[in-house]
């Protein structure tokens, strides 16, 4: 790989990165809708690591994204991916 598509595919990973920190301050702000959608448009496999573990915190419960605790719930799961995303946590 050239150092020109390295370049470039560390700086897709790394906006790649910072949007899904950007939905969930969205949710821990309490901007649901901007929330909802910016998850709406998350790679596939990036939503279920995050549908999971929502799923696990919440005790395999349904949750109400409007909900405050919720909503702060789902913003800690994407911040949780994020890390495990970056090798931070063993999966």
């Amino acid at each position: 790989m050239s150092p020109e598509g390295a370049a470039y595919g560390i700086e897709e990973y790394s906006k790649a990165l910072c949007k899904q920190a950007e939905i969930a301050e969205a949710f821990y702000y309490g901007r649901i809708g901007e929330g909802v959608e910016g998850l709406l448009n998350l790679p596939e496999d990036v939503r279920l690591l995050i549908d999971q573990l929502i799923w696990d915190a919440a005790g395999g419960q349904a949750i109400d994204p409007t909900d405050e605790a919720s909503a702060e719930l789902i913003a800690d799961a994407i911040l949780f991916s994020l890390e495990e995303q970056m090798g931070l946590h063993a999966s």
